[in-house]
């Protein structure tokens, strides 16, 4: 289905960007993430970005193996090769870019400087009708075998909307914990 949304990333960006550069050690990128309520930061040496460090990627590589965060510098195990997004493209194709390669998180660049990050939330907040395309896509996931987990996925759960990282397929609906537990 394709909709002709006219909405811009810029519209639905979150322009106030925490950063931190990457001698960070995740201990103090944690205490960051902890206190402004976000999950994830932006890694820069200079005006692009150069990294993601997520709340997922402490816990699978850092806390998981034992790791003291005081030791680790988020430049280690951030997640490099970051796919970003002008602000000037539309809703719909930033939905897409998302849901193909996978990702929640996409900084906007302008001219090599990181001007804002757009999230699965804001899509979803700004365009609802997004959701569609995000849960088609962890369909598909599903069906080819591309989930990380036999039974579960990363996706829009179909009943509250929120992006999860743990979706369970529940009479051909992708629902998360919580809303599974509703239904069931």
């Amino acid at each position: 289905m394709e909709m002709d949304t006219k909405v811009t990333v810029h519209d639905a960006m979150t322009s106030n960007v925490l950063t931190v550069g990457p001698k960070t050690t995740v201990a103090d990128a944690a205490v960051l993430m902890t206190r402004y309520k976000i999950g994830s930061l932006i890694v820069q040496s200079n005006s692009e970005p150069e990294g993601l460090i997520t709340e997922s990627d402490i816990i699978s590589k850092v806390v998981s193996k034992d790791i003291k965060a005081s030791d680790i510098t988020i430049g280690e195990i951030m997640s490099k090769n970051l796919i970003s997004i002008h602000p000037g493209c539309e809703l719909n194709e930033a939905a897409r870019i998302m849901a193909k390669n996978n990702i929640r998180r996409l900084p906007v660049v302008n001219n090599g400087i990181l001007v804002g990050i757009l999230t699965s939330s804001d899509v979803l907040m700004v365009s609802p009708e997004l959701t569609e395309i995000l849960v088609e896509n962890a369909r598909m996931q599903n069906q080819n075998g591309y989930s990380t987990d036999e039974n579960s996925l990363s996706g829009i759960c179909e009943v509250c909307g929120n992006f999860m990282d743990d979706l369970e397929e529940d009479d051909g609906k992708f629902l998360c914990e919580d809303c599974k537990e509703d239904v069931g």
